[in-house]
């Protein structure tokens, strides 16, 4: 890893390694916050009105589950573990929902690199992450597979750094 002149981290796709751990910061989900969110992208009633959600299976409001991805996931950006080398994201090979999300829940998200795969053309490649995101009782309530469009360093290498063969969506990025 290596800093540019404006001071951003660099990190290359060979910088990372199978199984790599990051720890986010805990956020704090508010009333306040679930109403934003929702009212903006996500306006379904078990988000916006108490009194629909109180007599829904959740008991009360609940968080829209986009909301929790988006929010943890900022969590990761701020970290600037991929600095300014990723390209693009690629897209979410699975997102569950597991638990609600409700008013006042600390969330904490751990990312773990589960694959890189440099691309047949040189000078990228995929990067593959799984999200778990934990409330304060350590409840798993969400979970997630991102893949990344990386710069890399490699530009001969053209199979997948893990021990086992990993799959790789056609895209126009690669």
């Amino acid at each position: 890893m290596s800093n540019n002149k404006g001071g951003s981290v660099r990190v290359y796709l060979e910088d990372f390694k199978i199984g790599q751990k990051f720890c986010l910061e805990p956020i704090i989900i508010t009333l306040e916050d679930i109403y934003e969110f929702a009212s903006k992208y996500d306006p379904l009633p078990i988000h916006l009105d108490s009194d629909f959600a109180v007599n829904s299976r959740f008991n009360g409001i609940i968080a829209s589950g986009f909301h929790t991805l988006c929010a943890v996931w900022g969590q990761w950006v701020r970290l600037n573990k991929t600095g300014t080398e990723v390209i693009a994201g690629m897209g979410i090979d699975y997102l569950n929902w597991i638990a609600p999300v409700r008013p006042n829940d600390c969330l904490r998200g751990e990312i773990e690199v589960v694959d890189l795969i440099p691309s047949s053309k040189g000078g990228k490649g995929v990067q593959v992450l799984r999200l778990t995101v934990y409330n304060q009782d350590d409840k798993s309530v969400s979970t997630a597979q991102v893949r990344a469009l990386m710069k890399s360093r490699c530009c001969e290498r053209k199979k997948s750094l893990n021990r086992k063969p990993s799959k790789v969506i056609a895209n126009e990025l690669l």
